[in-house]
């Protein structure tokens, strides 16, 4: 099952989130403001993916923007 937590709420659960994900493989979704914003998954899950960059799956990851740009 996938758990749908706010900001706030991941806090006070983010130890046992991180305990679900590595041991259950269940992953959560972590939302602001109502929407999805990131997902906590199991980090074998996100290195197998990693290892699989280029072959349709997370190939894109490294594209995404990572924060506001700096003024120019």
């Amino acid at each position: 099952m996938t758990e749908r937590m706010g900001i706030r709420e991941i806090r006070e659960h983010l130890g046992d989130r991180v305990n679900a994900a590595h041991h259950l493989g269940e992953p959560t979704v972590i939302e602001r403001n109502g929407h999805p914003f990131a997902v906590l998954v199991p980090y074998t899950w996100w290195e197998q993916r990693r290892n699989t960059e280029g072959q349709g799956t997370l190939a894109p990851w490294r594209a995404l923007p990572r924060g506001p740009s700096p003024p120019a």
